[in-house]
């Protein structure tokens, strides 16, 4: 009777580390698709935006045409308002540059 025991103990815990271990990877992944599916947000900094959608914080800077600094945390608004640029086109130069970058990577 206790081998039967052991047997459903561990079979038990099986079950349950298959369910931690699946439902985590899951999880990360509909964070994933949800964070690379969001809009770009005027409070989001060039950095974050970057970290987001896999892209090179060089590219983003380079689309928007700012220099990059040191650990720069500005926001996209503040970014807009220093070029003297509208948000919107500022914005748009950046989702422009993120769809080029996955249409480079993903190749012919």
């Amino acid at each position: 009777m206790s081998r039967r025991k052991l047997i459903l103990g561990v079979a038990l815990l099986v079950a349950i580390a298959g369910t931690l271990v699946f439902g985590h990877r899951t999880r990360s992944h509909i964070r994933r698709i949800r964070s690379e599916n969001d809009p770009i947000r005027p409070w989001m900094s060039v950095p974050f935006i970057a970290h987001v959608y896999h892209v090179r914080p060089d590219v983003l800077y380079q689309a928007i045409r700012v220099p990059p600094r040191q650990h720069d945390r500005r926001p996209v608004r503040q970014l807009a308002r220093a070029e003297n640029r509208p948000l919107a086109d500022v914005m748009r130069d950046l989702e422009d540059a993120i769809a080029n970058t996955r249409r480079q990577s993903k190749g012919p």
